[in-house]
């Protein structure tokens, strides 16, 4: 059985006209480069800046494991100049995150509006200068599901 699915994947996918679509997760490893050099391999569609790994009582950080953060902001534009679209992992690998109660949730998103998308409230820490990335990838990969549900449906969306 797993066989046919193995064989049936790459016909859908075919048939479907998404061949060649791969995301990556960039900024977990200082050796993998920079991030325009992951847009100029010729392999991405989407590259997945990870991790904003530290939120929750009011505390935020963005874990990109050595590399320069103050290349990466031109680098999400060169992405973007060549239709790669550039999102934020929010959560990946650690116990430094959580959001226990609706309003740290809506504390979050108000927080990623203005200091990673399309918002630029004064007094608001943007890392990548005024690069704008193109959305939001939750990886939640330690604690439960509680308030999430606000991250992500009553803030983030609406904002766009």
């Amino acid at each position: 059985m797993l066989v046919a699915v193995v064989v049936f994947l790459p016909c859908l996918a075919t048939a479907t006209g998404k061949t060649g679509q791969i995301a990556v997760f960039w900024g977990r490893n200082k050796t993998e480069g920079s991030l325009k050099e992951a847009c100029d391999t010729g392999i991405y569609t989407t590259v997945i800046i990870s991790f904003f790994s530290v939120f929750g009582h009011g505390r935020y950080w963005t874990d990109l494991s050595g590399h320069d953060v103050s290349r990466v902001g031109a680098d999400v534009k060169y992405c973007q100049s060549k239709n790669i679209p550039v999102l934020l992992s929010v959560g990946g690998d650690g116990y430094q995150y959580s959001l226990p109660t609706p309003d740290s949730a809506k504390d979050v998103a108000d927080h990623l509006w203005h200091a990673y998308l399309g918002g630029g409230r004064r007094g608001v820490f943007r890392p990548f200068g005024d690069a704008v990335l193109d959305g939001v990838d939750l990886y939640i990969d330690h604690g439960g599901p509680a308030n999430y549900d606000v991250l992500n449906i009553n803030q983030i969306q609406i904002q766009f």
